[in-house]
Formats: structure tokens, C-alpha cells, sequence
């Protein structure tokens, strides 16, 4: 019953950092961060498996974005995931569907309120998956109530 999202970033050194520190506060949540596996411009295997094992995609958008995070996002796209960008305030996005917006302005918001933003909505999703599972749970438990009923 718990909760994995996949983190795509750019390289830069400020993204890792605010990343890192995600994965770190995260798992503190029980919620699982998984990130890309880079080797060369391509879209390595690995990274699509950890995109297919997750719920939502976390993409730090910027207006630089690197061919790995483009690739992550196309891939995700294609997958049908939860797609939530953080993105810096007058980048231009486009393109992408299934969205929750997290914008932020790297003058007047720092790494700490942005992880919290982060944070909160992580949680928020594990919550409403747990809460989808338990009710799966007890229709199947009543369903079979009702079955081993009528076999009396």
C-alpha cells in the first residue's frame, strides 16, 4: 500500500540538492522516490522501469530542460502517469497533459518551501491510494461474505 513517485530533473547542482533532499524527506514519509538512471542522452531501460513502477512523475521544469527530462516526461506521457511539474516562474511549458501545476519563483521562494509543496502533495496522493485500496479491500471481503452466503 504505499506510494512511489519518479523525480525527473536537469543536472543542475540547485536541482539535485532540492532532490535529493525530497528522496531524503520522503522515505521519511513512507513514500518511495525513485530517479533516473543517466547514462549518455538516451532513455535507459532502467529509468523507464522506475517510471512504470511509480504513480505520479515529480519533473522540475526550467527553462533549460535537458533531453534526459523531455525524454521522462514523453515516456511518462505515453504511460498515462500523474504528471506533476515544478516549474520556474516564466519558463514557457508546453505540450504536456494530465498536469498539477507547482510553480516557483527562485527569487522569493526557497528549496525549503518548495520541498514542503512537494511534500504535502506526495502525501496527500499515498493517502488517497491507501484510502482506494482499503475500499477495494472491503468490497472483495463483502463480496465473498455474500458468496460463501449463498453457497449455505
Amino acid at each position: 500500500m504505499g506510494y512511489t513517485s519518479f523525480i525527473s530533473y536537469n543536472t543542475s547542482q540547485d536541482e539535485q540538492v532540492v532532490v535529493y533532499r525530497l528522496q531524503t524527506l520522503a522515505s521519511a514519509s513512507g513514500i518511495t522516490v525513485l530517479l533516473p538512471q543517466r547514462n549518455g542522452s538516451l532513455l535507459s531501460n532502467e529509468t523507464k522501469q522506475r517510471i512504470d513502477l511509480a504513480d505520479s512523475v515529480i519533473a522540475f521544469l526550467t527553462s533549460n530542460l535537458s533531453t534526459q527530462v523531455k525524454q521522462e516526461l514523453a515516456y511518462a506521457e505515453g504511460r498515462n502517469k500523474l504528471i506533476v511539474p515544478i516549474y520556474e516562474k516564466g519558463a514557457s511549458i508546453r505540450g504536456l497533459k494530465n498536469l498539477e501545476w507547482i510553480e516557483y519563483d527562485p527569487k522569493n521562494d526557497t528549496p525549503g518551501s518548495v520541498e514542503k509543496e512537494v511534500l504535502q502533495f506526495l502525501k496527500d496522493r499515498k493517502k488517497e491510494k491507501n484510502n482506494r485500496e482499503v475500499a477495494l479491500l472491503v468490497v472483495l471481503g463483502i463480496g465473498l461474505l455474500a458468496l460463501l452466503a449463498s453457497n449455505k
